[in-house]
């Protein structure tokens, strides 16, 4: 009986000029959204490899200085982008794509492509992402709004029970077609930039594992889409009821949820300001962590161990640097400054993100497309996993220039004194980046995931309740 309901349905829908003509109208829009995101992450990709390889050559081309100033001279740590992010950019925009690496200092990400953008980009740059979170609701209400109500009102309904139709096997018939119709979007949205990376030679086999998983959720954010519409149609008396009830959650699903939980997740968790972090940072690091004391005390206990250490009594006596291993000492203390107060930035940064969590299970929307940021790589948890690989190359290539400086020479030297080059600067390994499996994506996503089960517990209560007004 659902299958009769099921081909019955497919077949009405593609006989229907409205639902035919949505259907193509809603493929034009997301293909259009998709070619764009992707043209932009073609775009953004080979900017940022051009923009590495002259970081980069600038950097061992340096010439001949003092290893300290070499130094100074900075790294940039480039973040490459996987192909998933055509699909959903989220924070990305915003955190920056390249972490400038010099010594005594972790900075934080720049080039925000949302900072450079002209203001009036905010309302032209929508992503695949959102035009499929915001659109497929959309169609689905377009759809579904009288699925019900409309066989009630045309008195099939009655007809129907009086054949003997059980109206749990209609209403599954109907689901499962209307699941089948907007099926296909959620399967192309998630494999188009896969496929499109894949042809082009530049995609790991990981790659296939996240994009399944965000395919996955696109079919469950449809799932859930599907039966809310039917529930709402069988729960109102006519179309015209269905069509207004659905097309309010449309507005409250994609615009007000998010926009409120965003406003209300920044008032409840305020971040630092600029000048605020870094002025804690410099106080800590100048004036010490309890109990450790300040620069000018742990440089003076610094020095006197190691005139001990190597039997002088003054620094310029010594076999090896002064200088370079001084700063060692203070970069090591300057590196636990900062992650006390970075770790402290990140749980504001969590502490924000659950909050729009919570909001997540009052809007769909939100909580797909906060599951889409953890599958395609923009979301918090992979942005720090780069930032902290970043800040980790950073403390290596610091250390191995003070330690190279500080084997190659004798007492105290001056800054002006130019004996490293282009070997000291080549013999740096370049910054390489590789995102976590998929398994890492799923492990961050285990909330968004619940949260998308919660939407499919609410919509099967809804069904189920609805069942009752299925009397004709």
């Amino acid at each position: 009986m659902i299958g009769a309901v099921f081909r019955k349905e497919l077949k009405a829908m593609a006989r229907e000029g409205r639902i035919a003509a949505l259907l193509a109208l809603g493929a034009v829009v997301l293909a259009i959204a998709l070619l764009v995101s992707l043209q932009r992450h073609a775009t953004v990709a080979s900017e940022m490899a051009r923009a590495a390889a002259a970081t980069r050559q600038q950097w061992d081309d340096q010439g001949d200085k003092h290893p300290h100033r070499g130094a100074h001279f900075g790294l940039y740590a480039f973040r490459p982008a996987s192909p998933l992010t055509a699909i959903e950019p989220g924070l990305g925009d915003y955190f920056g794509q390249a972490l400038w690496l010099e010594p005594h200092r972790r900075n934080v990400a720049r080039f925000e492509p949302a900072q450079d953008a002209l203001p009036a980009a905010r309302f032209g740059d929508l992503s695949a992402g959102f035009v499929f979170a915001a659109l497929l609701p959309l169609l689905v209400l377009a759809v579904s709004f009288d699925a019900v109500s409309g066989e009630r009102q045309r008195g099939t309904l009655r007809m129907l029970h009086g054949a003997g139709m059980v109206p749990a096997s209609l209403l599954a018939g109907k689901f499962f077609a209307l699941g089948a119709g907007f099926a296909g979007f959620s399967l192309a949205l998630a494999a188009a930039p896969v496929v499109a990376s894949h042809a082009g030679g530049s995609l790991d086999a990981a790659m296939w594992w996240r994009a399944g998983g965000l395919g996955a959720g696109y079919l469950l954010y449809t799932a859930i889409l599907a039966g809310l519409g039917l529930a709402v149609s069988a729960w109102m008396a006519n179309g015209r009821s269905a069509l207004l009830t659905l097309a309010g959650l449309w507005l409250a699903f994609v615009f007000v949820i998010p926009g409120v939980g965003a406003a209300l997740a920044r008032q409840a968790v305020p971040l630092p300001s600029a000048q605020a972090f870094w002025a804690a940072i410099q106080h800590d690091y100048t004036e010490g962590l309890p109990g450790d004391g300040n620069l000018a005390a742990r440089t003076a206990r610094h020095d006197a161990a190691l005139l001990a250490r190597y039997g002088v009594s003054r620094l310029a006596d010594l076999p090896v640097g002064a200088a370079p291993l001084r700063r060692l000492q203070r970069d090591a203390y300057a590196d636990r400054v900062h992650a006390l107060h970075f770790d402290a930035l990140w749980q504001r940064y969590a502490a924000q993100e659950n909050l729009m969590r919570v909001a997540a299970l009052l809007s769909p929307t939100l909580a797909i497309r906060n599951f889409a940021m953890k599958m395609a790589g923009t979301d918090l948890a992979h942005q720090r996993h780069y930032e902290t690989a970043a800040e980790r190359y950073r403390q290596t290539v610091n250390t191995a220039i003070d330690a190279w400086d500080a084997s190659h020479t004798r007492g105290l030297t001056s800054f002006e004194d130019q004996y490293a080059g282009a070997a000291l600067w080549r013999a740096i390994r370049p910054f390489a980046y590789t995102m976590p499996p998929a398994g890492f994506a799923l492990r961050a996503a285990w909330p968004e995931i619940a949260c998308l089960l919660w939407w499919c517990g609410l919509v099967a209560a809804a069904l189920y309740g609805s069942l009752r007004r299925m009397q004709p």
